[in-house]
């Protein structure tokens, strides 16, 4: 029995051309919108301009296919099915850029142009009157993605270009960054003098500081890389020693805005970490094509920022590719375009992001996350305003949860399978030994003695606490006794940092606190270095066992709930709760 029309048309794939040149190394071009145009699960059909010998370390030759072929090629291909999308990459000379605009005039086509003008290694691959030529096919396109290089070439922009400075080879390198409001202005420009269609600035040739960014907040839609702004002050993910000038530098000084302006207005700032790579080959023509597969798969169904999220998906992909690239050639290698492939629900660990599953723990419920490590009872514990009393019920309650916390990491030692795992909970239970001590210290001081303390009743939120804990560790596995204990372990070294930072800032002190010690000894090497390693071993753990999406969301369960205990812990301390 032969399918139906109806299900044919339910498993046709969306319908991409690219109408561009070709890249014998693989890595831009037409290869590259296609291996795109097939990781977002769309169909590609291609459209030549011409032909290069080129590799990862430049453009040796270009043979321009004749302009009446490229319009048969086109002919050909929209005659038998319409595309939804129309990727516009190089286009070699004038007389194709000018049959191209002649024929997009009769189509019914969303068309994305990225001006292929200069390569990523400096070769121009378009002359003065091609570009001179793109006026006729401005009134055709969407959505326009030039560089800052290409964006100032097209408008002139004589108060911007003095910044960039073309070499007698006709390369042309970037030699200074163009600050926020300089590509602000860039962006409107190039949207007014090349049509009223979309433009996206693509900011990879400057290095924006985030102090631009948050001075411009409220003024225009910023969308930032994975959660808000205030995911980057999560002060526990820049603990790895390893990796933390890295963290400090992109932090301050290395994002990388895009720009989407229409009708001469800013629509949104787009902001990510910039990822110092040499495999950036054919970025461009990523995005651009990304941008065409995510028009054609986004749904448009619920909020209406549809619109945004098209372009943010298209960047997190190009970043993605980027980041997760293997080294090919000796110049500029290509980008990973199958990462999305490969199905995982978590992206390996590199070293722009050393902590994956961490920072999908924190950033799935980031409210929550701030009502622990920021609670109240931190807050006045770091300005030394948190009643005596308060503090004393606290620090009576945690030593009691320190020896199940303890309990817990050697029922994890002994249900590890390995000495590096019996080892890491081994470790962590002789620094929470060692922690414990200093809960008796305070006691001293408050004239209550270790037979006293011993002898206090658990409250209730201290024995739900350490119950649960101890239920996960017992009817789970290995990693459901890791997530059990993983709050406490990061939370304290949150806490800890983040009163360094209020004390830097003047928010809350050190001298004359009563918690001083407190404060120093969670933000101090000893307990740091634990948390380091105990970040460490549950990366090293997914990681070697990425967990499915049914598993990711029963560890990000037992997370939320171990927080909100930990939440209830300080509620305790605060309210005197017996």
């Amino acid at each position: 029995m032969a399918p139906s029309k109806l299900s044919l048309e339910s498993r046709k794939k969306h319908h991409i051309l690219t109408i561009a040149g070709s890249d014998s190394s693989g890595g831009a071009g037409i290869q590259a919108d296609l291996k795109t145009i097939e990781a977002f699960g769309c169909y590609g059909s291609s459209v030549l301009t011409g032909l290069t010998a080129q590799n990862t370390q430049g453009v040796q030759a270009v043979h321009e296919v004749p302009a009446e072929f490229v319009v048969q090629q086109l002919k050909s291909v929209i005659s038998d099915d319409i595309p939804t999308c129309i990727k516009i990459g190089m286009l070699t000379n004038a007389s194709i850029i000018k049959s191209i605009a002649k024929e997009l005039k009769n189509l019914n086509t969303i068309n994305i142009l990225d001006p292929v003008m200069i390569s990523t290694s400096g070769h121009t691959l378009l002359p003065e009157d091609a570009i001179e030529a793109l006026k006729e096919l401005y009134p055709s396109i969407n959505h326009f993605t030039p560089n800052i290089p290409e964006a100032i070439k097209l408008t002139n922009y004589s108060k911007l270009k003095s910044k960039f400075n073309s070499t007698s080879n006709g390369s042309n390198n970037v030699n200074n960054n163009l600050n926020l409001e300089e590509m602000i202005l860039l962006a409107k420009e190039t949207n007014l003098k090349t049509g009223a269609f979309t433009v996206l600035l693509k900011g990879g040739h400057s290095s924006i500081k985030r102090q631009e960014l948050l001075n411009l907040k409220g003024k225009y839609k910023i969308i930032w890389e994975q959660s808000d702004e205030d995911s980057d002050d999560i002060e526990v993910l820049s603990l790895f020693s390893k990796y933390i000038e890295i963290q400090q530098q992109q932090h301050q000084d290395n994002l990388v805005v895009d720009i989407l302006v229409n009708k001469g207005e800013i629509q949104c700032l787009f902001v990510n970490k910039k990822i110092e790579s040499k495999n950036t080959h054919g970025t461009g023509c990523t995005l651009s094509t990304a941008i065409a597969c995510t028009y054609a798969t986004e749904s448009r169904e619920g909020p209406d920022d549809w619109n945004f999220r098209m372009f943010k998906r298209a960047i997190a992909y190009t970043q993605s590719a980027i980041a997760s690239a293997t080294p090919f050639g000796q110049g500029h290698g290509p980008l990973n375009h199958s990462h999305l492939s490969v199905k995982r629900t978590l992206p390996p660990p590199t070293k722009h992001n050393p902590h994956p599953f961490l920072s999908h723990l924190i950033q799935s419920n980031l409210p929550l996350w701030k009502s622990y490590v920021q609670h109240p009872f931190v807050v006045q514990l770091g300005k030394g305003t948190l009643p005596r009393e308060c503090f004393e019920h606290y620090i009576k309650q945690d030593y009691h949860y320190l020896k199940h916390y303890a309990r817990a990491h050697a029922l994890g030692a002994y249900k590890a399978d390995s000495f590096e795992d019996i080892s890491a909970f081994t470790d962590i239970a002789s620094h929470v030994a060692r922690e414990s001590q200093m809960h008796v210290a305070y006691c001293e001081s408050f004239g209550i003695t270790l037979e006293e303390l011993e002898k206090t009743p658990e409250s209730a939120p201290c024995a739900a606490y350490a119950r649960y804990v101890i239920d996960v560790g017992t009817q789970g596995d290995l990693l459901d006794l890791y997530m059990s204990v993983a709050s406490c372990l990061v939370g304290y070294g949150e806490v800890g940092l983040w009163l360094k930072k209020q004390v830097d800032k003047g928010e809350a002190v050190l001298e004359g606190n009563l918690y001083k010690r407190w404060m120093e000894d969670y933000s101090g090497k000893d307990f740091l270095n634990a948390v380091e390693r105990g970040i460490e071993n549950l990366e090293r753990r997914v990681a070697e066992n990425p967990p499915s999406e049914t598993r990711l969301t029963q560890l990000t369960h037992i997370w939320h709930e171990c927080v909100r205990l930990e939440s209830a812990f300080w509620e305790m301390g605060l309210k005197l709760q017996k």
